[in-house]
Parts: C-alpha cells; sequence; structure tokens
C-alpha cells in the first residue's frame, strides 16, 4: 500500500537531517531532536537507496536554486546514476518481448556484459555484419515501480501544503506533477529518438558536434539501438592528451555547442554530464564531440532567451540596475520588489566576483550567486531557465577540466552581439518571422490589410 511506502521514504528522508536546514522553526515531526552532521550527503545517499524515481527526482531539484541552499542543490549534483547490473535473462526477455522477429538479429552477438547500467536502463553492445552497435534496454518491472512511488510522492505533496504556508509560490503537487510527465518521458525511448534526431539534424552541417544516428527499426518504448561510438571521456585528461587532442579548442567547441543550440535552434541537450559526452578520437587538431543519451532536452520561450542575453551582457557591463530590472519585470522575484534595494544585493553579491578577468569568472557559478542573493526577495525561476543553468554549469565544468583558462565570456559576447543584430534589427525581425512562418507574420500582415480597408472605406476609395 502506498501509506506504508510513504512512511518509510518519509522517514529515510527525515532521519538524513534535510528538513532542520530547510524548515525555518523547529517542528517534532520534520526535524530531528539531535543534530545531524552531513546532512545533505546523507540525503543525497537515501535518495539513491531509494531507487531510480528518487534519483531522478534528486537530479530535478538539483536545478532548483531558487528554492534551496547552494549546499543541498551542489550534493544532488553528485547523485549517481549507475546501479548493479540486471540479470541478462531478463534484458534477453525484453528484447524478445520487444522486438519478436528482430530480436534474432541482435541475440546472435549481443554481449552479456553490460556496457553501462543505470537506475533506468542498461546498455549492451553487439554486431550487425563488421559494424558494432549498443543496444539501451528499460529494466524490467521499472513502470510498476515508478507508478508506485509517483503515488507516495503525491499524497506526500498534498500533506506538505501545511508545512509550506511561508513559501506561497512553492507548490509542491505541481512539482511532483511536472516530475511525473518528464520520467515517463525518460521511460518512452521513442521520444529519446525523436530528441536524438531533432539535434542530428540541426548539427548535421555542424562540425562541433557529432550524434550517432538512431536505428529506427529497432526503437521502440523500451528499446533504443544506435551505432557504437569509440570515443574518449572528456574527463579521461590523460588520454585527450595522449591523443594530441588540442584542449583548449575542444573546451571552446563546447561553449560554441551550448549557444548553438540555446539561441540558434532553441533546443538543447540538458543532461550533458561527463557519461554521455566524449571527444572523437579523429582529426585532433580541429576535434569535436560525441554526444549520447537525448533523454532529456530543453527548450526556452524567446522572451526567455532574450533576458538571458540581456543578463550576460548587464553583468559584463556591470549595469546592476538594468539587472535588478530584468529579474523583476521576468517576475523571477516578488513584483512589490524596488528595483533599488534589489540592484544593491545583486551589487554587494557580484561586484567583487565581477572585477577579477572574465576569463577567470565561472558563468554558472555566477548565476548560482545571483539566485543566492535573489532568494529573501521570493524567488522562483521557470523551469526551462532552471534546466538550462543546469546545463550550462556542466558545460562550463567540462570545458574548465579540460583547459582551465576557457574564457566563456570571450566566445559569449560576441556571439550574442551578432544574435541580437540579425534576430531583431528590423531587417532581421522581418526574415525572421517570414522563414519560420511565424503567427506574428499573419498578424502583422493582417492589420495592414484591416488599416487599408478601414483608410480605404473613411474615403471613399472602396466599391
Amino acid at each position: 500500500m502506498r501509506i506504508f511506502r510513504l512512511i518509510y521514504i518519509f522517514l529515510s528522508i527525515r532521519n538524513t537531517g534535510i528538513f532542520n536546514k530547510l524548515t525555518a522553526s523547529f517542528n517534532p515531526l520534520l526535524n530531528t531532536f539531535i543534530r545531524v552532521d552531513d546532512g545533505e550527503k546523507k540525503f543525497r545517499i537515501a535518495l539513491e537507496r531509494l531507487g531510480p524515481v528518487f534519483i531522478k527526482l534528486g537530479q530535478l531539484l538539483s536545478t532548483r536554486t531558487d528554492l534551496f541552499e547552494r549546499s543541498v542543490t551542489q550534493e544532488l549534483n553528485k547523485l549517481t546514476d549507475s546501479c548493479a547490473p540486471v540479470d541478462f535473462k531478463f534484458i534477453k526477455e525484453t528484447i524478445e518481448t520487444q522486438l519478436l522477429s528482430k530480436a534474432g538479429k541482435i541475440l546472435m552477438t549481443i554481449e552479456e556484459k553490460p556496457l553501462a547500467s543505470a537506475s533506468l536502463a542498461q546498455v549492451h553492445k553487439f554486431k550487425i555484419g563488421n559494424e558494432d552497435f549498443v543496444i539501451k534496454v528499460q529494466r524490467p518491472g521499472l513502470e510498476e515501480q515508478v507508478k508506485r512511488d509517483l503515488d507516495a510522492l503525491k499524497l506526500a505533496a498534498k500533506c506538505s501544503s501545511f508545512f509550506l504556508k511561508h513559501y506561497p509560490r512553492v507548490k509542491p503537487l505541481e512539482l511532483i506533477e511536472q516530475y511525473e510527465n518528464v520520467i515517463f518521458q525518460e521511460l518512452d525511448f521513442r521520444i529519446e529518438a525523436a530528441n536524438s534526431n531533432k539535434t542530428y539534424e540541426n548539427f548535421k552541417s555542424s562540425s562541433y558536434l557529432e550524434i550517432p544516428k538512431i536505428s529506427d527499426d529497432f526503437t521502440t518504448k523500451k528499446i533504443l539501438v544506435m551505432p557504437f561510438m569509440d570515443g574518449i571521456p572528456v574527463t579521461d585528461i590523460s588520454s585527450l592528451t595522449s591523443y594530441k587532442i588540442d584542449k583548449k579548442q575542444l573546451s571552446e567547441v563546447g561553449v560554441k555547442i551550448f549557444l548553438k543550440q540555446v539561441f540558434e535552434d532553441n533546443f538543447f541537450h540538458a543532461d550533458m554530464h561527463p557519461g554521455n559526452i566524449f571527444a572523437a578520437k579523429t582529426d585532433p587538431q580541429n576535434p569535436h564531440y560525441i554526444a549520447v543519451d537525448y533523454a532529456i532536452c530543453g527548450s526556452v520561450t524567446e522572451s526567455n532567451q532574450i533576458l538571458l542575453a540581456q543578463m550576460i551582457s548587464s553583468l559584463v557591463e556591470q549595469d546592476f540596475y538594468t539587472l535588478a530590472q530584468l529579474f523583476i519585470y521576468a517576475e523571477w522575484v516578488d513584483k512589490k520588489t524596488k528595483t533599488e534595494e534589489l540592484e544593491k544585493v545583486l551589487r554587494a553579491n557580484c561586484e567583487q566576483l565581477l572585477n577579477q578577468p572574465l576569463s577567470k569568472i565561472l558563468f554558472g557559478e555566477l548565476l548560482l550567486d545571483l539566485f543566492d542573493a535573489m532568494r529573501p526577495f521570493n524567488l522562483f525561476i521557470d523551469d526551462d531557465l532552471l534546466l538550462l543553468v543546469k546545463t550550462l554549469i556542466h558545460i562550463e565544468g567540462m570545458g574548465r577540466q579540460i583547459y582551465p583558462d576557457l574564457d566563456f565570456w570571450g566566445i559569449a559576447s560576441p556571439f550574442l552581439q551578432s544574435w541580437f543584430k540579425d534576430r531583431y534589427s528590423v531587417k532581421g525581425l522581418v526574415k525572421y518571422l517570414v522563414s519560420k512562418k511565424h503567427i506574428l507574420t499573419y498578424m502583422i500582415v493582417k492589420k495592414i490589410e484591416e488599416t487599408q480597408d478601414m483608410y480605404s472605406e473613411f474615403y471613399g476609395e472602396k466599391s
């Protein structure tokens, strides 16, 4: 029954002491009676032990820097998705059930030892002819387990409203329902295949990113097949060096991929951790990346694209007044917030950091500092932007690990200047609206026609 599962979940989390940090005053139901050291770490470990639903939930919460202290979100960023492998007989059974007559083509050469085993799926290598492929197979019984735990979380969300009266913008049930949508999309590998194919098309003419082409004939809700890509894990610096990869150029290409995905394609790989990103071994002086696992992808509204670009520009210029106006206008903070008060807080938190050479500043970390500064103003940020910030932190962190002197700002600033000019000059705006067959094009033309009709009728020129 879900009530017993909920009690077990609640006690597992309560005993970590995490509620001691999250509640403003002592509550005997939520808080432990003795002090718990390393509560954030114990919380992460508890989520890993509770299973895939809670690992994925923790990864989602790691983006909620508007709701939790950085010590909590930073620990949740360490959540590992690695799990003990499933017995191969269950993998074989799933392949046979999902692929029917096509299964034999894979099972003839499949390696029983997995290449990787995560909380939602397991990956095995096989051959077709002389070509190597990988097959991603969903863990057995996973959908039933997810539904059971989600039912328990929904019940917890309804009960928790009583304890969150001081956080009116936090709506636990909405958060769980949003998470439910995310995890069920991850459980449908056809959506991942569609995401991967879309990114493949976006980068077809680009030398920055290589995406393995999904084998649609073998794609089902629980099965995904693609060519095996022999890349170098981006965290394996010694291998990058031995292959003579240009690490400076590789780190800069990562930033260019991020900017292209966010501002040109408006569709970005939102799970770009080191396990999903590899450096190609070919052409080491003109390096590029290989990206896999497109289960989580994001996009942002056009208004948020503009907001992000203006935010970067305001930070470069240290224009904290405009920055404060942006945040109030975007309703990231309470709309009653006074611009001057927010400006002072932003300046106090960021000015000293921005006085360093821009090449030394981690933009993702700077955004986290900004969010910390704004939390007293009832901070609440769109989900798509939070996912974007998480992606940026991963990209920038990996880039700095590959090449410590990576200058994010030096690459982003000219790109954004060009983007603004191309998109929002009069000529650029008309070109954009026409090329996208944008609804605004229709509305503008229709308004012009209506105005012409009114003019003609008023002056008696209309028959």
